[in-house]
């Protein structure tokens, strides 16, 4: 006899649970990786691999300007408009370097503190997490969201709350543990099923994470990590945490109409054929009318936070536009001392082991050791730009700061300057898995880049794709396939790119795809699928909330749910990356879709 097609399907999805289940803590996953890279450089190195390196530059062509003057610009494909890219051989072929030999331990070892320190992405969440971590310990999310969500006429109530979700990413678990039982006491006092309204909370903070008004600390992270892979190739590359604020922004509407039309067309008619009434009890009802509340005092710290935050965006918007302030025009960040950071290549060698021919003005040191400068230019580790563009992790920070500072005052959660301090901390305490998780995470991608693996990977499957010379369109939608795939096995969205990014971004941009449009369809992929995978941390409280109305669901229950979602965002979401890719427009500001080398 056939198995039923229900138990087919939770055996399978049983299946992928325990699976998952088994995979390593991200810590200890990249601690694993770290040595498995010191494994395998010592292995292939003394294999004798060996890999073609290859560079990438723009083809050129010349025209005649408006004032008789012949100029040289970056070519572009007729059919597409993109711009040309020529990958060709670049000096000797590259040999993996051993991290199993004495100057290699001794690097991995005198290196272990600057590569943590120096880990891009660690000082831009923490700086930023000071900021969104106080204004979420007194309470202003959670004030915000029931405001919002309370004040919103009935028919609307649906698209508010997926709006409310999809922008709830800021709030860090804000959204997860708050909104979705929210949805459902408010879907209940409104005569809905209360699921329904839980469904749609739910698919809008985790179904549509990658969509949002702001730039939350995860967009920093994956910025920072981005930048630091794209450097692998070019290293004047930038990417900043802007790159995709625009198409983060056009994703909402995308994400609140169609989960509008998901939640109202399928799931709620579907959930209505039960009587949830006879069900739930008439107190959790009663309770869950009484939570959508919002005190007087709460509604006047959010007064005060709407002020303070409209003075802080005020002071900003002076500083970028007014002249000669400080945020207007071009500029470059220094040290202390007025000088900047410039990463060389050099060479190194004990005085007499060779003979110095080095011109003198190329000679950094000569004692205990030589250190001599290679004729290759300097890369400046911070480029010059807009001014704006440098700070925008302490905009983040005080756009946070002051409204959460002000609500706290207002509703009495800060009345001393010890429940200020101990804000900042707790914010700091919610950090630590994710210091941990950089402090490894930065000694397995210093250990890759040592080795040349990552660079020797990247340049096998960037001339893979050169051979393959598939359409880019083609190429980002089995890019967004890929990463919903990796998604069941690792949900972190900053885990998951970190491990991916050094050989996928340099491999991607060899064909003309930027890091920025990586990025978009990374977040598409990321977000998709998190209402339906076992490994999504925070099931277990959407479990309660659906078995306080369905006592006997289970994980199979809440899949069959969110599926509908999961699919329909999957589907516009890639439809409207693609129509942003074929309109031309960047996905933000420094965020344009193609690469071009030197550009």
């Amino acid at each position: 006899m056939p198995a039923h097609p229900s138990n087919t399907r939770r055996s399978f999805l049983d299946w992928v649970e325990v699976i998952g289940n088994k995979l390593p803590e991200p810590v200890l996953l990249f601690a694993g990786l770290a040595v498995l890279t010191v494994l395998l450089s010592g292995v292939l190195s003394a294999a004798g691999w060996k890999v073609q390196p290859l560079q990438v530059r723009a083809a050129m062509v010349e025209r005649v300007a408006e004032d008789g003057k012949v100029v040289s610009e970056p070519a572009v494909h007729e059919r597409t408009g993109r711009p040309k890219i020529i990958v060709e051989p670049k000096g000797d072929p590259l040999a993996v370097k051993s991290l199993m030999t004495r100057d290699g331990a001794y690097w991995a070892l005198s290196s272990m503190v600057r590569n943590f320190v120096n880990f891009p992405p660690l000082g831009l969440v923490l700086t930023g997490m000071l900021g969104i971590g106080l204004a979420e310990k007194v309470g202003l999310f959670a004030a915000l969201i029931k405001w919002l969500a309370g004040t919103t006429p009935r028919q609307l109530l649906t698209p508010m709350i997926i709006l409310i979700g999809a922008n709830a990413s800021i709030a860090t678990d804000a959204g997860y543990i708050i909104l979705p039982p929210l949805a459902a006491g408010l879907y209940a006092v409104s005569g809905r099923h209360p699921l329904a309204g839980m469904s749609a909370a739910f698919a809008g903070v985790a179904g549509g994470f990658g969509a949002g008004i702001f730039i939350t600390a995860a967009d920093t992270v994956v910025c920072g990590v981005a930048q630091q892979s794209a450097r692998m190739l070019d290293a004047g590359e930038n990417v900043l945490p802007t790159a995709n604020w625009w198409f983060k922004i056009g994703s909402v509407p995308v994400i609140m109409l169609v989960g509008w039309w998901v939640a109202d067309r399928i799931v709620e008619p579907r959930l209505n054929r039960t009587d949830w009434r006879s069900i739930a009890a008439s107190d959790a009802i009663d309770q869950a009318a009484g939570s959508v509340a919002v005190s007087v005092q709460q509604r006047r710290g959010l007064a005060w936070a709407g002020a303070w935050l409209a003075v802080v965006l005020a002071v900003f918007g002076a500083m970028m536009f007014l002249k000669g302030a400080p945020l207007e025009g071009v500029g470059l960040p220094s040290l202390p001392n007025g000088r900047v950071m410039v990463q060389k290549n050099v060479e190194t060698f004990e005085p007499g082991e060779k003979e110095l021919t080095a011109a003198p003005h190329t000679v950094l040191s000569k004692d205990p050791l030589v250190v001599v400068e290679k004729p290759v230019p300097g890369v400046l580790l911070e480029g010059p730009g807009g001014r704006w563009s440098h700070v925008i992790v302490p905009m983040m920070f005080f756009a946070f700061l002051a409204p959460g500072i002000a609500y706290g005052v207002a509703t009495g959660a800060i009345r001393t300057q010890n429940d200020l301090v101990s804000g900042f901390y707790d914010a700091m305490k919610g950090m630590a898995p994710v210091i941990a998780m950089n402090f490894f995470a930065a000694q397995f991608l210093a250990y890759f880049e040592y080795s040349n693996l990552s660079r020797m990977l990247a340049y096998e499957g960037g001339a893979m794709l050169v051979r393959a010379d598939m359409p880019v369109p083609l190429l980002l939608v089995l890019f967004v396939v890929f990463i919903i795939l990796a998604d069941f096995v690792m949900s972190s969205m900053t885990a998951k790119f970190t491990l991916l990014s050094p050989i996928l971004i340099p491999m991607f941009m060899m064909v003309g795809v930027s890091p920025a449009l990586m990025i978009g369809g990374y977040r598409i992929g990321d977000s998709v699928v998190n209402v339906i995978t076992p490994l999504n941390t925070y099931l277990p409280i959407i479990l309660v909330v659906l078995r306080k109305y369905q006592p006997k669901a289970g994980l199979g229950s809440l899949m069959a749910l969110m599926t509908p979602y999961s699919i329909a965002f999957g589907v516009a979401w890639t439809g409207l990356l693609l129509a942003w890719y074929w309109s031309g427009a960047p996905l933000g500001p420094g965020g344009a879709l193609h690469y071009t080398p030197g550009h």
